[in-house]
């Protein structure tokens, strides 16, 4: 039997925080593995917070507790702070360092938000994975960038994770998709914490 996996994805709408969900989910089935999912979406259409949860062989409910997640997959620093308070203690935080300041308010210095993630956590990936994207292609594809980078830690074959994008990305976009998976979960073979 495999352990039980809970993770958060967090970013603001419009990066493709459902659809990474709805991946990780896809293969979940693909394995045989029970998956539950919540998600809040909040101002989600004009660029507000949105979060996903995932708890992947687990029997409790589908929202991850605070101090229970072995993975953050944050798509914006700011997001990534403000839901650090997830994480357990050991857990794995990957971070996107490009920011997306709110209209309304002052941006806060990236180092400071990192600052707030490694207090929850010493295993953090940072970087500037919206840059990455851009070179493979398109924006768009941050999200399976990202999940290729975070697959490494998931408990789930990177075949089925490959599968699952086949299925649940819009044809079109399905080989840009794999090319930013493949990248993603490169990426993670070159560092360490």
């Amino acid at each position: 039997m495999r352990r039980k996996f809970d993770m958060v994805i967090a970013g603001v709408g419009g990066q493709g925080i459902l659809l990474a969900s709805n991946i990780i989910g896809q293969a979940c089935i693909y394995e045989g593995i029970p998956v539950k999912g919540a998600e809040t979406h909040g101002m989600s259409q004009r660029g507000g917070s949105v979060e996903a949860h995932i708890r992947i062989g687990g029997v409790y409910g589908p929202k991850v507790p605070a101090g229970k997640a072995d993975l953050l997959l944050a798509f914006e620093p700011l997001e990534g702070a403000r839901y650090s308070h997830y994480l357990k203690k050991g857990g794995i935080a990957i971070i996107n360092l490009f920011p997306i300041p709110p209209s309304t308010a002052p941006y806060p210095e990236i180092e400071k938000l990192l600052g707030m993630i490694k207090e929850k956590t010493p295993r953090c990936i940072s970087e500037n994975f919206t840059d990455i994207s851009l070179k493979i292609g398109s924006v768009r594809i941050l999200n399976v960038l990202m999940l290729g980078v975070s697959a490494r830690f998931l408990p789930l074959k990177p075949v089925n994770i490959e599968k699952a994008i086949k299925k649940v990305v819009k044809k079109e976009f399905i080989q840009i998709n794999l090319s930013a998976f493949k990248k993603g979960y490169e990426y993670i073979s070159l560092r360490t914490f």
